[in-house]
């Protein structure tokens, strides 16, 4: 049985996306196994339909990019799937890769001890999922979020909300969803705040360099999805640090002398106080929250005063500054 660790127990995971992709054929056995030399926690893999019901590893709707043959994963029986050969990144046909059912995947991560991370492409396949695989060992993730609330009504499965932008409230789409993490591609630092709040782990992808599992970590991630799992299994076994005047190329970047950066991302962003900041544009004509320069969470005290509330408002913080400067 795989232990899925509790947010505290563990600073954070490893997922090997789409089977570690930077190093084998996306979605294949080889991926897996490669996932487990690089000491990852959990692969991440990809499940649509074959014609005949079979439940297979794939990512895209057709088989085009990724193996041998073209056309529609739902046009073609497991025997012709299985007669394809997978293909690595740079578009080599791998002789030795098929396409793997997901038994056969859960059976070979379950022998090298790694916990599952089971994407559903589709909506309807909810049901065949509760009956294939154990919750003890997998979450399912999907962007269908009425397909996840479904399977956890009909099965004790642990599941998670893909989002690839950030809506209005993604931490109530979770729970919405029934959900107990968010696998989110962009990320701010009160996603995370709100997230660990209401109990859900926050997992973001794909990060494929170290230096952007670090500024993860340090936002408070609890787990790195990657396509390369040795590259940030390091990363993920260092202790996140405060960003500082001792590692920060960016130092002072509020422009304050005695800048406490214990807050590198503020957790109130964006606060959409006018006093501390505005809206502003971008050449290509976006509107977005500007805070560059606002030193309220970089004064010493206040960001003391809030790593013991995390919870304080800006109003709150506003006034420990003014209370301050009185002094």
């Amino acid at each position: 049985m795989i232990y899925f660790p509790l947010i505290s127990e563990l600073m954070a995971l490893v997922i090997a996306h789409r089977t570690a992709a930077a190093l084998a054929p996306e979605n294949s056995l080889q991926g897996i196994e490669q996932a487990a030399s690089c000491h990852a926690n959990w692969v991440e893999m990809d499940v649509r339909l074959s014609r005949d019901g079979e439940l297979v590893l794939m990512h895209d709707e057709r088989v085009d990019r990724t193996s041998s043959g073209c056309g529609p994963v739902a046009e073609r029986s497991l025997e012709e799937l299985k007669g394809l050969h997978l293909r690595n990144r740079d578009g080599s046909l791998d002789q030795s890769s098929t396409v793997p059912t997901l038994q056969e995947a859960v059976s070979l991560a379950r022998e090298l001890g790694l916990g599952l991370v089971v994407e559903m492409k589709e909506e309807g396949l909810e049901g065949l999922l509760a009956e294939s695989i154990c919750s003890e060992d997998c979450i399912v993730t999907s962007f269908y979020h009425a397909s996840l609330r479904e399977l956890s009504e009909i099965s004790s499965l642990k599941t998670g909300i893909i989002i690839s932008a950030l809506p209005i409230n993604p931490v109530r789409l979770a729970l919405e969803a029934g959900a107990s993490a968010i696998f989110p591609k962009r990320v701010n630092a009160r996603l995370f705040k709100e997230a660990h709040q209401q109990g859900l782990a926050v997992y973001p992808w794909t990060v494929n360099s170290r230096e952007e599992g670090g500024w993860m970590l340090r936002l408070g991630a609890d787990g790195l999805v990657t396509d390369d799992p040795c590259l940030l299994r390091v990363t993920a076994d260092q202790p996140a640090q405060a960003t500082g005047r001792d590692n920060c190329p960016y130092y002072p970047c509020h422009h304050l002398p005695e800048q406490d950066c214990t807050h590198c991302f503020c957790p109130l962003y964006p606060c959409k106080d006018e006093e501390l900041g505005s809206y502003v544009r971008t050449k290509k004509g976006k509107r977005f929250w500007s805070c560059i320069n606002c030193t309220l969470v970089h004064l010493p005290h206040v960001a003391a005063y809030l790593a013991e509330h995390p919870g304080a408002t800006a109003a709150e913080l506003k006034a420990r500054r003014d209370k301050k400067q009185i002094q």
